[in-house]
């Protein structure tokens, strides 16, 4: 389960061309227990629904562009009205898992289904290629950055405080 929230919209500054208003989506999936911060513009909020009009009979209606879009009342009515479109696209099953792959976000038939085609070379099962494991690649029985070359006969006691507070228990 999906809850989508288009909380606000910001001006993004750019170093090329003219800003642009970027709406801030907030989508919580109830299933994992994760939270998705994603920005996107009108453009491709457009570019989404045209993709999904082509593709499926049914769409939901979307908001119209307005000549004047910098206006207070109008960036917030078309977030509504925004956050309203993404609700009702994602309760249609022909249009979901489309609308996830707008909002950058993977379901969970899709990860099981790409876990299967994912083999390794004796065939057993891989775990997901995104999650990360631990694989020490260098090891040193002392730290070489604690040896000093100088001649200097005086402990260095800043070296030797950080070691004591790091590996003395």
């Amino acid at each position: 389960m999906y809850q989508v929230f288009i909380s606000r919209y910001r001006l993004a500054e750019v170093s090329h061309g003219k800003p642009y208003y970027v709406y801030c989506i907030e989508v919580l999936e109830s299933e994992r227990g994760t939270q998705h911060f994603i920005e996107r513009r009108y453009s491709e909020f457009s570019a989404l629904h045209r993709t999904l009009k082509k593709e499926n009979a049914v769409v939901a209606p979307f908001p119209p562009k307005r000549v004047r879009n910098c206006q207070p009342k109008v960036l917030e009515q078309r977030r509504a009205a925004l956050e309203l479109y993404i609700k009702k696209m994602l309760r249609l099953s022909a249009t979901k898992q489309q609308v996830l792959n707008f909002l950058g976000i993977e379901s969970r038939a899709t990860v099981a289904s790409y876990k299967s085609t994912c083999k390794d070379t004796e065939g057993a099962q891989q775990e997901h290629p995104n999650t990360l494991g631990h694989y020490p690649v260098l090891s040193f029985h002392c730290d070489p950055y604690t040896q000093s070359n100088s001649s200097s006969s005086l402990p260095d006691i800043v070296i030797n405080g950080v070691l004591l507070g790091i590996y003395k228990s």
